[in-house]
């Protein structure tokens, strides 16, 4: 029972205790995006149409998906039209059957100058065509934005299987290829993926929360912490990796619900409070630099973000309209943090954009929303819905123009979006 009271202690649930909904009035504006027109793919080869459907298909949605492009559906028939169309950018791409599998060949064209801007040839065996239908989407993002897109990107997660076991699992950034990281038939909870793969999380597969991972890439799954398998005097939750994988910042508690942020070094093998709090502080999240944690607590009443050095210093709250502000998740370039609040009696995604001091809400309250995670080129968000089974993988820009389920897993929790390494 300490177990189980410990883990609502610091969950949304339970900061939500005598908690009374505020409104709040935000609202975001979508930017405006490139109109892209993806011509039919040319191929060469036998029997290769499944394949060329494959590829195709999913380039398509990659493209769609990036937050970048709105696809044009003008039926094109001379290029010189494109720019009366309303098209920026044409696409043309060719597949060519190969012996080892097959080659790729993709170009830009301006509407407007009808000039080839940027080309890519791409060579793969049968078994990558999906990677390289993310490779190439990415590499449009790039040629056309200048900042590399995330199709080609992990999304790992907690999934419950049956009653009382969980395991992590990890799918492509469309939802494809899943594969499941765990098999220890416990609560295996709260992942987090260093920059070079390596692995970190909680389970209670000897019985309490211990913190496992990897310590080099490719390596096993061991016990990172607590160093001694007997000590039981607290509880671990959320790890989270520090930006350089030399550190990763954690949740320490006690069976009176109270609970802090501790740092842990690889270097040195030691751990460090960070809070000193009667309260809960939880869920840690780092900004890119490594240099600053944004966090949740309610030492101010209902449960805030707050931010803080790395060394415990300098806090201060982040967010005061409403009374419950959760689950904060940084994002990769630093100007913005996402984050859970409920709003209207439900709980909705918003961003905190830090530059102009102010929060802009994300989803619309359709149903619950929770544990926001940031794609790594920073322009969508991967987080938890409850619109169809309980604990679905959804997607949305920071707009929230654009939202759809990413799989029709359920039962799923802690979503972390990462880069492939």
């Amino acid at each position: 029972m300490r177990q189980i009271s410990f883990l609502i202690a610091i969950s949304l649930t339970s900061l939500l205790v005598s908690q009374v909904p505020t409104e709040v009035s935000l609202k975001v504006s979508a930017s405006s995006k490139i109109v892209l027109h993806i011509d039919e793919p040319q191929f060469v080869g036998a029997g290769i149409e499944r394949a060329v459907k494959d590829f195709s298909v999913t380039l398509a949605m990659n493209i769609k998906n990036s937050s970048v492009f709105l696809m044009s559906s003008s039926k094109l028939i001379d290029k010189k039209d494109m720019k009366d169309q309303g098209i920026d950018w044409l696409l043309t791409y060719t597949i060519i059957e190969t012996p080892s599998g097959f080659e790729v060949k993709a170009q830009i064209t301006d509407a407007g100058s009808l000039k080839v801007i940027h080309e890519g040839r791409y060579q793969f065996g049968a078994l990558a065509i999906h990677n390289y239908a993310h490779i190439l989407a990415d590499d449009i993002v790039m040629w056309l934005t200048g900042e590399k897109g995330s199709a080609f990107s992990k999304i790992t997660f907690a999934r419950q299987i049956k009653p009382g076991v969980k395991e992590l699992f990890q799918m492509d950034s469309d939802g494809e290829n899943i594969i499941q990281l765990t098999r220890w038939g416990s609560l295996t909870l709260a992942p987090s993926v260093a920059k070079d793969g390596r692995l970190l999380y909680v389970t209670y597969k000897a019985g309490m929360p211990e913190i496992w991972g990897q310590k080099s890439v490719g390596g096993p799954q061991v016990r990172i912490f607590p160093n001694d398998s007997r000590d039981r005097s607290s509880f671990y939750s959320s790890p989270v990796w520090s930006p350089d994988g030399k550190r990763f910042a954690f949740v320490m508690g006690d069976a009176q619900g109270r609970s802090d942020i501790a740092l842990y070094d690889f270097t040195n093998l030691k751990f460090r409070k960070l809070t000193s709090s009667q309260g809960i502080n939880t869920e840690p999240t780092w900004n890119p630099g490594g240099t600053q944690i944004a966090f949740t607590s309610n030492r101010s009443g209902g449960p805030q973000i707050f931010l803080m050095e790395d060394d415990g210093t300098n806090v201060r709250q982040l967010t005061f309209d409403g009374t419950f502000n959760a689950s904060p998740s940084w994002s990769p370039l630093g100007d913005m943090i996402a984050f859970v609040s409920r709003f209207e009696g439900k709980f909705d995604l918003f961003i905190f954009k830090l530059a102009e001091g102010k929060a802009y809400q994300i989803t619309t309250g359709i149903s619950s929303n929770e544990s926001p995670s940031w794609a790594p080129d920073g322009r969508s968000l991967v987080f938890i819905g409850s619109r169809s089974s309980g604990g679905t993988l959804y997607r949305s820009d920071i707009s929230g123009a654009s939202l759809f389920q990413v799989s029709n897993l359920g039962q799923c929790q802690s979503p972390v979006w990462s880069s492939k390494y």
